[in-house]
């Protein structure tokens, strides 16, 4: 009987760990921007330096930066990095899953940076699967008392962005205040499925 409980325990063991989705990614620090790369040769690099144009730290390829946060702003062509600092042409980015932080220059057109503010103007927005649901509420102004609950999965168009809010339209004739980050200055939204492949 003993290999026969062994053989059921492995048996729902496996299927088991199979049957387990995949964590989503922690969402991010908003930082200050973004920077936006654009797709080119996909042997392309950027070089990453420890501090502005004196140590140099490595290399980040094309297809790392798609894999770090094509789950936040899309699968287009384009690539995205947050930038959390900035000084003259140079801009300090997160660089891997784990939070780490490296500088590069923003050095031709290539590589194109843009705060928050201007960033998501215009932009399809949806709130984060793993965003806190206290935070799906709209507002007639930005911290204005308690908020409407609303649909989270709803597409939103930013109008404006003022501080941690923006301006948001959805439906045919709803509009109001939301957080785009919470109390933290982690993000609550990303780039809509449509909206991505013709962010600039």
């Amino acid at each position: 009987m003993r290999p026969v409980a062994l053989s059921i325990c492995l048996l729902v063991l496996t299927f088991g760990t199979v049957a387990t989705p995949a964590a989503l990614p922690m969402r991010p620090y908003s930082g200050i921007g973004v920077v936006r790369i654009s797709a080119i040769d996909p042997t392309w690099h950027l070089t990453l330096y420890d501090e502005p144009g004196l140590i140099r730290s490595g290399t980040l390829q094309q297809s790392a930066v798609s894999g770090l946060t094509s789950w936040l702003f899309g699968p287009g062509p384009d690539r995205y990095l947050v930038v959390t600092a900035r000084k003259g042409d140079w801009l300090r980015v997160v660089c891997d899953e784990a939070g780490r932080e490296a500088w590069l220059q923003q050095s031709s057109h290539r590589v194109t940076y843009r705060p928050w503010e201007q960033f998501l103007k215009g932009k399809t927005i949806t709130f984060l699967r793993n965003a806190p649901p206290k935070f799906f509420t709209l507002h007639a102004q930005p911290a204005a008392g308690v908020g409407h609950p609303f649909t989270a999965t709803a597409p939103m168009k930013v109008i404006l962005v003022q501080n941690d809010w923006c301006y948001v339209l959805f439906g045919e004739t709803q509009a109001g205040w939301i957080r785009w980050r919470d109390h933290d200055g982690r993000l609550l939204i990303g780039l809509a499925p449509h909206d991505s492949a013709q962010s600039r």
